[in-house]
C-alpha cells in the first residue's frame, strides 16, 4: 500500500465513531472496500501513528452525573496536565500539540469542579460545554459488567469479553449491542497526527450555530463526530493535503456568519482515566447488588411461643 492517507481512509475513521467494534465487513460496508481492504488500512493507520488506540466513553447519566467538558488556554507542561488529570470526576484529559488542554469531567457539582481544575492549572476555563444528567432506562449488572469488561480494551476480543464477564456468548452479544444501540456507551478512535506526510486529519470544534453543510463546503472532507447544544458546539474531523490548507479554509470559516470561533484541535497527548471508569461502574454494581439482596431478604417475625 503505497497511499499515505486518502478520501477512504478519511471515511474508516469517520466511521470508526461511536462503534469502533464493528467487524471489517461492517466497516466495509460503509465505505464500499472488502474486509482484507479494511484490515489493510486500519493496519496502515496505526503504523503511521493516526489511529493510536481507542475510548470507551459511557453516558454519564448512568452514574447520576453531568457530562463537563471544559477547554483551557495555556502552554500547559506534563506535569501539569497529570495534575489535572488526577484530579477527581476526569475521564479523558486532551494536551494539544500547543500546549491547551481539553478535559470530560463526570461530575456531580459543576462549580466545585471547575474550582478545583483552577486552582492546579492557574486559569478558569476559556470554555465549557455541559450536558446535564437525565433520567434513563435502568443499566443491569449484566451491562455494567460488559462496561466494565470493555474499559482497559475496548476492542477486546468477543471470547475475552466473555471470560472477564463469566457471561454467555448470547447475553453478551444482546446486550453489548444494546449498549451500543441506545447510545449509552460509545467506543472512539483516539487519533494522532500522520507521521512523514504533508495529509492531515484533525479535529475542529466549531460553536456557534451553524449546518454541517455550510462547514463542509468551505472545509472539503469533514464529518461530524459530536455535538453539544449547549452551548452550541460541533467536534467536526477534517482532512487536508497540508497545514496551509487547514489555516485558510479554518481563517473563512471564521467569518462565516452564526460561527462564533473555530479552534484547531491536534492531540499531543490523550491520557484516559481507566480507575475511575472502573470505580464507577463496580460502584453501581455493588449498589445493584445491595439492592436485590435488600428486596429479596425474608422479613423476620418475633415468634410468639
Amino acid at each position: 500500500m503505497n497511499h499515505l492517507l486518502d478520501s477512504k481512509d478519511f471515511q474508516l475513521l469517520v466511521a470508526l465513531y461511536g462503534n469502533a467494534r464493528q467487524s471489517y465487513a461492517s466497516l466495509g460496508r460503509r465505505v464500499s472496500l472488502s474486509a482484507p481492504t479494511v484490515r489493510d488500512r486500519l493496519n496502515h493507520l496505526k503504523k503511521n501513528g493516526i489511529l493510536q488506540g481507542f475510548m470507551l466513553s459511557i453516558d454519564s447519566s448512568v452514574f447520576d452525573r453531568d457530562d463537563l467538558l471544559l477547554f483551557f488556554h495555556g502552554n500547559f507542561s506534563r506535569k501539569t496536565v497529570l495534575t489535572a488529570f488526577a484530579a477527581p470526576d476526569v475521564s479523558w484529559v486532551a494536551w494539544k500539540v500547543d500546549g491547551r488542554i481539553h478535559m470530560r469531567l463526570w461530575t456531580k457539582n459543576e462549580r466545585e469542579a471547575i474550582d478545583n481544575l483552577t486552582k492546579i492549572l492557574g486559569v478558569r476555563p476559556s470554555k465549557r460545554a455541559l450536558k446535564p444528567r437525565k433520567r434513563c432506562a435502568p443499566v443491569s449488572i449484566t451491562e455494567l459488567s460488559i462496561m466494565d469488561a470493555l474499559v482497559d480494551d475496548p476492542r477486546a476480543p468477543f471470547g475475552e469479553i466473555l471470560k472477564t464477564s463469566g457471561l454467555s456468548p448470547k447475553t453478551v452479544r444482546k446486550h453489548l449491542n444494546l449498549l451500543l444501540e441506545t447510545k449509552t456507551i460509545f467506543i472512539d478512535p483516539l487519533l494522532g497526527v500522520l507521521r512523514d506526510s504533508s495529509e492531515l486529519v484533525y479535529p475542529l470544534v466549531v460553536a456557534g450555530r451553524v449546518s454541517m453543510d455550510q462547514v463542509r463546503r468551505i472545509m472539503g472532507d469533514a464529518a461530524q463526530i459530536h455535538h453539544t447544544l449547549e452551548p452550541p458546539m460541533k467536534h467536526v474531523l477534517c482532512r487536508a493535503s497540508s497545514l496551509a490548507d487547514v489555516i485558510t479554509k479554518t481563517r473563512v470559516l471564521e467569518n462565516l456568519q452564526g460561527v462564533e470561533s473555530v479552534t484547531l484541535s491536534l492531540d499531543r497527548e490523550v491520557l484516559v482515566s481507566i480507575d475511575f471508569r472502573h470505580s464507577l461502574i463496580r460502584e453501581e454494581i455493588r449498589k445493584l447488588k445491595k439492592n436485590q439482596m435488600n428486596y429479596t431478604a425474608p422479613i423476620e417475625v418475633p415468634y410468639k411461643g
